[in-house]
């Protein structure tokens, strides 16, 4: 999606990425995974799931975006033995999939990190003016609310850049209090009626911040402390599951790590 098109000057386009399908007939994950026995049976039975994702003005919808961060989670954690097997997975509402093994029930809500306005914006971009390069520095965390006429306006002045320089460590400052925000958002989701608990509960997040460069290991440094009081919170998360670029990170109250990332439909 979006982020991966990063430009060495810091724009990002919003044409670059994971491979966009430009038709409305995206499969959605099946509604489970029936029984597997070890990782490659279940990566025989991810790689029979449609996993592209449309632009934001071609029926982009929330479940494709959660079967693209689904069913890499699930390779990536099979990868690195992370998940006990045999195991089934079912795709089911609050939370978005469960994961059924021998040791207990993992509930998986998943959700996408992005400013809202750059959404906007990433959308604006690709009906008007579907080859400029964007300009994130306009939407960093606390910005003021753009028009759409303001936002096309920058989008006309592409050429030269109109935002500020990213200095020092604000990149990796700015992410880890957009990451609060989401869980704070999923916090908030996780304890009202209605939303299911299991033996574990886990929060998937796709990154797809409007940030140039982020250094992830320093990024974490300053999430942890921003999340310190979270993890004692009931109902809560055990593990948080951050897609960024080439990996994904594995937060947890006791620590952190990074899975390099399994795609097994390149």
């Amino acid at each position: 999606m979006e982020r991966t098109g990063r430009q060495s000057n810091g724009n990002i386009s919003c044409r670059r990425g994971p491979p966009f399908t430009t038709t409305l007939e995206v499969t959605r994950m099946p509604a489970d995974i029936t029984v597997v026995s070890n990782p490659c049976e279940l990566f025989s039975a991810l790689r029979t799931i449609d996993i592209s994702v449309p632009l934001r003005t071609e029926g982009r919808k929330t479940e494709h975006t959660e079967t693209w961060t689904a069913c890499r989670l699930l390779a990536t954690l099979a990868k690195a033995e992370r998940l006990p097997f045999p195991l089934s997975v079912e795709r089911r509402d609050r939370p978005d999939c469960l994961i059924n093994t021998a040791s207990g029930q993992i509930g998986v809500e998943i959700t996408e990190a992005i400013s809202p306005q750059y959404a906007a914006y990433c959308a604006l971009a690709e009906r008007e003016f579907p080859d400029v390069f964007l300009q994130p520095g306009h939407f960093r965390w606390g910005a003021a609310q753009l028009s759409v006429d303001e936002m096309r306006e920058l989008l006309r002045q592409s050429q030269k850049i109109t935002s500020e320089p990213w200095v020092g460590d604000r990149p990796e400052q700015e992410w880890a209090l957009f990451i609060q925000s989401v869980v704070d958002t999923k916090l908030e989701k996780l304890s009202r009626p209605g939303f299911a608990l299991f033996d574990e509960n886990w929060l998937a997040i796709y990154d797809n911040l409007p940030l140039p460069h982020v250094h992830l290991g320093k990024a974490i440094t300053y999430l942890r402390p921003l999340l310190q009081d979270r993890w004692s919170r009931t109902p809560g998360f055990n593990a948080i599951l951050i897609e960024h670029g080439p990996v994904i990170a594995h937060v947890t109250s006791n620590g952190s790590d990074h899975l390099v990332l399994h795609d097994i439909w390149e």
